[in-house]
């Protein structure tokens, strides 16, 4: 299924965060019921995924701010009105 959305998303050039890539097993050792990890390795890798996930956001809204290709020059607007 992952890899079938992610064509759809290319087709559609959508942003996509293809690395670093995450397939998580749910063992219930390792989960408490507050959501707490236990075991290190997976903590560490968890954290530094979403940490490349948060990066992987800026740089979405960075893209989509105004002043980039597409976008009306602004005195463009005055003109046509």
């Amino acid at each position: 299924m992952q890899s079938s959305f992610r064509s759809v998303l290319s087709f559609l050039d959508a942003p996509q965060l293809n690395a670093p890539e995450a397939y998580i097993r749910f063992v219930p050792e390792i989960y408490g019921d507050d959501g707490e990890v236990s075991d290190a390795s997976t903590a560490d890798f968890l954290r530094h995924y979403m940490e490349e996930y948060a990066a992987f956001v800026a740089r979405v809204l960075a893209a989509n701010a105004p002043g980039h290709i597409g976008d009306e020059h602004p005195d463009e607007k005055k003109l046509t009105r």
